[in-house]
């Protein structure tokens, strides 16, 4: 039986954010939390519509016993989402500060962080080497502050 159907109120956020794969990078969206979802029932009356509903695998549960979440981190979460979705924000990153590249063909090399470019989609870095430094422009979704 479907949760909604049921009158039970589901919460099933989702994250959409940029992937490098294959070379490039796409717009995923996936679940924020992979194998999990918030569901507010009564723990005796719909505690069998829930357990056995389609894709539950179990309740989380600790020494036997259900673990409630406070309203409040619902509401957390809920008030980042629009349309069950939350995007995530680019970490601030200053001039001067330390960077790792994490992904593409310079993955594993590190840099010093100069400026963003362009509508925060590209950034220039000095690249370090063994003896030099290098200024270039990279993808921002393919550094991290070291």
């Amino acid at each position: 039986m479907n949760l909604l159907n049921g009158g039970i109120e589901v919460l099933a956020p989702k994250l959409k954010f940029r992937k490098y794969k294959e070379g490039k990078f796409v717009l995923v969206v996936e679940p924020m939390f992979p194998g999990y979802i918030f569901v507010r029932f009564h723990p005796i009356d719909e505690f069998r519509m829930v357990k056995y509903a389609r894709g539950v695998k179990t309740i989380v549960h600790f020494g036997g016993q259900i673990v409630p979440l406070q309203d409040e981190m619902i509401e957390f979460i809920r008030t980042r989402l629009e349309n069950g979705v939350a995007s995530i924000e680019k970490q601030k990153i200053d001039k001067g500060e330390k960077i790792l590249i994490k992904d593409g063909p310079f993955k594993g090399f590190s840099g010093i962080f100069e400026s963003e470019l362009d509508g925060k989609e590209r950034v220039a870095i000095l690249l370090e080497g063994v003896n030099y430094c290098a200024k270039m422009e990279i993808d921002r979704d393919l550094i991290d502050p070291a």
